[in-house]
């Protein structure tokens, strides 16, 4: 039943509501809480809808305000829903307009419920500080939903500042599943301490900011926020817990479903559908005191976040100077670097400053060893040793050279001469030993 009630006050409404209570009975009875909704006047269905489910939870009166126009005449339009328009609650919508867009505080007092908690909604975007909004002030619980804003970062930036007990988010909401997945898995063996963590979600997503945070104060290990290209698509995509024992990641593509795989365990499959306004409104009426949980990312976990994020640059940055710095050292001590050539027979190193420099010094010592090895026959000793002798430059290696050559000559001339006078001595020797035999045989009796 949808009741209008259009240029009205809110003592006709309050009149109509208990002709309906007379008419209905108790359909308007047994309401929890009043909920009041906040948004513009062409965004009013859907909050309804998602109030409407989450009803049948938890009913209550649900109050909407519609803010129009700001240039129009001074008015409000009322409609007043019941029964199946409305679930298990009974709806009422305000749509105000010109200087009453900025009084709905005045408008919906005369409508709450007697001795009931109130609970605010803004489902688009949300003052500065939901505390301090008049009809903020009226609630036990604040409601926002910084996903939906024009830049859900900076929103939610806002919200750090603007904190009281009693605030609360859906973008925070909505990874309540992924928080228990994530804390279900930790809690199987191997219990090992996760030493990195990393979060990979669309650039605008808040819930996974918050996500991050979360587990860089629970986990108290560096978290990286990862953003991924737009194709990716909202929201929340991956978790991957880094462990000594191996990785736990938790990836969710474009599906209900979500890749859940454990190092030496089979990948599962488990439900991760995408949570509706219904679901979040839902579980955030389950509670009407404060949430310490998201208060403490909010105040200390995003920080930790963001503590880590700026020092990743200045981490690179000082490997890239480092890297640069000892190439440029390397490249200046190129042509300046020594090499040591061991050389053949003499087992002396050779320094070489400059490469190109290098062949005359090598012909040289190539030479030097030549020459020193018939040397070193030509005065050897009777032990075999050889008798290293120093080099000499210049002239005193030619001079050397002609003495080794001349030397070498008269040895083999001494040689041959020895050689001959020995052959001498030998036939010599031979005859008078033939001469003796000769002797020794003649009879010694005979004349």
């Amino acid at each position: 039943m949808i009741i209008d009630l259009p240029s009205t006050n809110s003592s006709t409404i309050n009149r109509s509501l208990v002709d309906l209570r007379e008419k209905g009975g108790s359909v308007t009875l047994g309401r929890v809480l009043t909920l009041v909704i906040v948004t513009e006047e062409p965004d009013t269905e859907d909050p309804i809808a998602a109030a409407n489910a989450a009803s049948f939870e938890h009913p209550c009166r649900v109050i909407v305000v519609a803010r129009g126009a700001r240039r129009a005449a001074p008015r409000m339009d009322a409609q007043i829903r019941v029964g199946g328009d409305a679930g298990a609650s009974e709806v009422v919508v305000l749509r105000l307009y010109g200087s009453l867009v900025d009084h709905g505080a005045s408008v919906v007092v005369p409508l709450l419920l007697a001795d009931a908690p109130v609970v605010a909604w803004w489902p688009g975007e949300a003052p500065e500080v939901p505390a301090d909004d008049p009809i903020g002030a009226l609630a036990t619980r604040r409601i926002t939903d910084t996903a939906a804003a024009r830049r859900p970062i900076a929103q939610l930036n806002k919200q750090v500042a603007s904190y009281r007990p009693g605030d609360t988010d859906l973008s925070w909401t909505r990874i309540t599943r992924w928080r228990g997945l994530l804390a279900a898995t930790l809690d199987q063996p191997p219990h090992e301490k996760v030493v990195a963590a990393s979060v990979a979600g669309a650039a605008d997503s808040p819930s996974a900011e918050l996500l991050a945070g979360w587990l860089a104060l629970a986990l108290r290990c560096p978290v990286r926020r990862i953003k991924s290209p737009a194709k990716s698509g909202p929201g929340l995509h991956s978790v991957v817990l880094t462990r000594r024992a191996g990785d736990i990641s938790l990836v969710r593509p474009q599906s209900i479903t979500a890749e859940l795989k454990v190092t030496n365990q089979p990948e599962r499959h488990v439900a991760l559908p995408r949570r509706g306004l219904r679901d979040c409104l839902a579980e955030e009426l389950r509670r009407l005191d404060a949430d310490e949980v998201y208060e403490e990312v909010l105040s200390r976990g995003l920080a930790l976040v963001a503590k880590q994020a700026s020092a990743e640059p200045a981490r690179t940055a000082v490997t890239t100077s480092r890297r640069s710095g000892s190439a440029a050292q390397a490249a200046k001590a190129g042509p300046a670097r020594t090499r040591k050539v061991l050389s053949k027979g003499t087992g002396k190193a050779v320094a070489e400053r400059n490469p190109a420099a290098t062949t005359a010094p090598d012909t040289a010592v190539a030479s030097d060893v030549g020459s020193a090895e018939p040397a070193a026959a030509a005065y050897g000793s009777s032990s075999g040793r050889t008798t290293r002798r120093p080099r000499d430059s210049g002239a005193a290696t030619s001079t050397r050279r002609t003495a080794v050559a001349a030397g070498q000559a008269g040895s083999a001339t001494s040689s041959n001469g020895s050689a001959s006078t020995a052959a001498g001595g030998t036939e010599a020797a031979s005859a008078q030993r033939v001469t003796g035999r000769r002797r020794r045989a003649r009879p010694s009796g005979s004349s």
